[in-house]
């Protein structure tokens, strides 16, 4: 048994590196897809942005 030990260490921390990456990628592609990221701006972005500009009329 203590012959396996490295490799079993290998393995887990392999198995936990990868489950960390899978995480948060589910976290990102959840993030995109319930709204918590907006790559676009939003209208309530560009809309704020709209107001703050003194018209030149």
């Amino acid at each position: 048994m203590a012959n396996r030990l490295p490799l079993l260490i290998a393995l887990a921390g392999s198995a936990v590196l990868f489950l960390s990456i899978a995480f948060v990628f589910a976290l990102v592609i959840g993030a995109l897809f319930f709204g918590g990221i907006e790559f676009t701006g939003g209208h309530t972005d560009a809309t704020a942005s709209l107001a703050s500009i003194p018209s030149l009329i």
